[in-house]
């Protein structure tokens, strides 16, 4: 008996090895019914087919119980067995000893026709996946008869082309697993260095919201310390852009479409301008210390008992630096790579919320109220960046609804 049709009693895998066929019965009928619509097979002759099944002394059907190795790895090639019936597993062994199935066949495909070409021992094992009956044909004979019959030579042919195409279209599938292989292994490394960046960031940030408190109350603004926290912070993310391998569009960084950016942000910033007036319009009714004040504070004569309104050129210059610098960290660094590294429909809503949160805590140590009107501004801001995939709009937006809030209409009891 050959080495990859060993007995049950052998291996305790194996079923029944199967009688030689005998030509002109019902089983040689159908195997070459069999050999007639297998596609290794397509190219044979049927005249040649049926010299194959008259000629060869050990071609068989045999069965295979559910669970059962049909041929496995690593053992000698001898046989090319076609499937008549049920399925059965590819599986692959791994140098740690773990199996992992790379393909299924059915009815009609063929186990070891690599073996035509290539004497090697099996490259795979293949298990039953159910009762499975195979039609065993010995590779000796079938080499034989290509001598005798040349006709059967220009099938085999045939029948090599079809193996070295299916080669092609294997080794094409190996280069797109290790082409997904890498990616993979490059967005891990990019995951590391993005948890790594947020770490570093939020434990600056802690330091930040303790220190900033302390300088807010004794010198009235906190921008010694936060700006030089946020130049910090843009820094890490420089590094974090760098070091990741993506391109700077992956950030916002792109000037694609900026026109249409920024006019659609403009136009989107507007009606929320137009909020921010009513909001002010609310506090005035509502809080006694803004009883009394103008909706536009920005160049109105001061009421009694309230101070002038004043324009700083250098904070409102420090402003629309602050504030795109601001985006590029929660919006293309921090949003972003949220989208990029979650998974699922919910990605794109969660990396928003996610990133306005951490946004919005950033406020925190100022006040509640400003914390709050973040987060309800950011939602905007994250939701616009999403659909522009650029920092240049939502920069825009967050540069005129803040300045407008906070130095025009003045929305100073939030702070």
């Amino acid at each position: 008996m050959k080495a990859d049709d060993s007995s049950s009693a052998q291996t305790g895998t194996r079923t029944g090895a199967g009688m030689p066929l005998v030509a002109g019965t019902p089983q040689a009928e159908a195997a070459m019914s069999l050999l007639g619509v297998a596609p290794v097979f397509q190219s044979f002759h049927a005249a040649d087919l049926a010299a194959l099944i008259e000629r060869s002394h050990d071609l068989k059907f045999i069965d295979h119980a559910d669970g059962t190795d049909i041929v496995r790895e690593g053992e000698p090639a001898s046989r090319l067995l076609v499937l008549r019936s049920g399925s059965a597993r590819v599986l692959k062994r791994s140098e740690g000893g773990d199996e992992y199935e790379v393909n299924r066949l059915g009815p009609g495909d063929c186990i070891g026709e690599l073996a035509l070409i290539d004497p090697a021992p099996r490259s795979a094992t293949v298990r039953a996946d159910g009762p499975v009956e195979v039609l065993a044909i010995p590779i000796a004979d079938m080499l034989a008869l290509a001598t005798e019959r040349p006709g059967f030579g220009v099938g085999l042919l045939g029948m090599a082309r079809l193996v070295v195409e299916r080669l092609r279209n294997s080794t094409s599938t190996v280069v797109q697993s290790l082409e997904r292989a890498l990616h993979e292994e490059r967005t891990r490394s990019a995951m590391g260095k993005f948890t790594f960046t947020l770490i570093v960031t939020y434990s600056l940030y802690t330091w930040v919201l303790g220190t900033a408190t302390q300088v807010k109350q004794a010198l009235g603004r906190s921008e010694l310390v936060t700006l030089p926290a946020v130049i910090i912070t843009v820094a890490m993310l420089f590094w974090f852009m760098h070091s990741s391998g993506y391109p700077a569009a992956f950030f916002g960084l792109t000037l694609k479409n900026v026109r249409r950016h920024l006019l659609e942000a403009l136009a989107l910033t507007l009606p929320l301008m137009a909020l921010a007036v009513l909001l002010k319009w609310w506090l005035v009714q509502h809080v006694a210390s803004m009883a009394g004040q103008p909706l536009i504070q920005m160049g109105a004569p001061a009421a009694p008992g309230l101070p002038a309104s004043t324009f700083n050129p250098w904070l409102a210059l420090a402003y629309v630096i602050f504030a795109p610098l601001q985006e590029l960290i929660y919006r293309g660094g921090l949003q972003g790579a949220l989208e990029h590294f979650l998974t699922g429909p919910w990605r794109r809503a969660l990396a928003i919320v996610g990133s306005n949160i951490i946004f919005s805590a950033a406020h925190l140590y100022i006040s509640p109220g400003l914390s709050i009107s973040a987060f309800v501004a950011g939602l905007f801001w994250g939701w616009l960046y999403a659909h522009q995939r650029g920092l240049a709009g939502v920069s825009l937006s967050h540069m005129l609804l803040g300045f407008w809030a906070f130095e025009i209409v003045d929305l100073g009891v939030l702070e």
